[in-house]
């Protein structure tokens, strides 16, 4: 028998002829040549995701972005156009540009009304947390314009706090009451009002809105820039409160019935009354209890001014 049988029947006998193997090889190869297959389609399938899907993602992305930065370059092109645009008469116009606050429409009396808006300047002082116990006790709101008068930072601020939480409206009146300086010029008062508003601010957490020029809108010292003064003080939004009744406490001879009788009568001839009062007064702390009681048993209500409080001026000499 030849070599090439022996062989043959060899490879017979183990049960794996010469066409099992290349069946086998043709079977890996198509496995094989799956698997690619799978494989390409699956890098494919993420190259298209890639370029069509998330590219397109991306593409938005940017372009919101740049409509953004668009916006916001506009944005800042027009405040910078509009504050060019924005002409100042006077220097002083241009100082404390935090000092300003919103202008809100005032509301007048009504007819029939019969209101009182206590006002108390020169506060704080030591009779300051007496006056408030008497007007909690009523259930009364009132008004209090701020005198620093060379008082510490914390005690003023202390004293400010106090008002404010209970209920009552803080008012800047004056740093210093020298006349003299604060009505030199626009800029000077500017600069005592300042002080005393930021420090309202910053014990309360909330710009004050109402003031009263110290001594009065009209008085011997400011005639020479009162008009200018209030127009710039109205321009950033703040409004000036006089007085329509003095009590006629700020007189140190005035007696308690005198103070009673002035402001009670003040206040029965009249349908809305804004009383001014010391806030350091003795009388006034004596008699306000009966100047209130007597007031409510004729019908009047108290109030505390408010941003909305259409207000009682004095005509600005010419």
């Amino acid at each position: 028998m030849g070599r090439k049988n022996q062989v043959y029947r060899r490879n017979n006998k183990r049960g794996y002829s010469r066409y099992d193997r290349d069946r086998h090889t043709i079977r890996n190869i198509i496995l094989i040549v799956s698997i690619s297959a799978a494989v390409l389609a699956a890098v494919a399938g993420v190259l298209i995701w890639y370029f069509v899907f998330f590219d397109q993602e991306q593409q938005q992305n940017q372009s919101n972005e740049s409509v953004s930065v668009v916006s916001a370059v506009e944005s800042l092109l027009e405040t910078e156009s509009v504050a060019s645009m924005q002409t100042y008469t006077n220097d002083y116009e241009l100082l404390y540009p935090n000092m300003y606050v919103p202008k809100v429409e005032k509301v007048g009396a009504v007819t029939g009304e019969k209101s009182v808006y206590l006002t108390f300047n020169n506060a704080p002082s030591a009779q300051t947390d007496q006056l408030l116990d008497v007007l909690e006790q009523q259930n009364v709101k009132a008004t209090f314009f701020i005198y620093c008068n060379e008082n510490t930072v914390e005690y003023l601020t202390q004293e400010i706090q106090k008002i404010y939480q209970k209920g009552h409206t803080v008012g800047v009146l004056t740093d210093t009451y020298d006349y003299q300086t604060i009505y030199a010029s626009v800029d000077n008062y500017l600069a005592d009002f300042a002080k005393v508003f930021d420090l309202i601010t910053q014990a309360t957490g909330e710009k004050p809105t109402v003031f009263r020029f110290a001594g009065g809108s009209v008085n011997g010292y400011n005639k020479a820039i009162i008009k200018q003064l209030a127009a710039e003080m109205e321009r950033r939004g703040f409004t000036y409160h006089d007085w329509s009744l003095d009590s006629g406490d700020s007189n140190k001879w005035t007696s308690g019935q005198q103070v009673y009788n002035t402001t009670v009568n003040g206040i029965l001839n009249n349908g809305k009354t804004v009383v001014s009062m010391d806030n350091n007064s003795v009388a006034t702390l004596e008699q306000l209890p009966a100047i209130i009681q007597k007031a409510k048993e004729n019908g009047y209500v108290f109030q505390a001014i408010n941003p909305a409080t259409k207000p009682f001026t004095m005509d600005l000499p010419e």
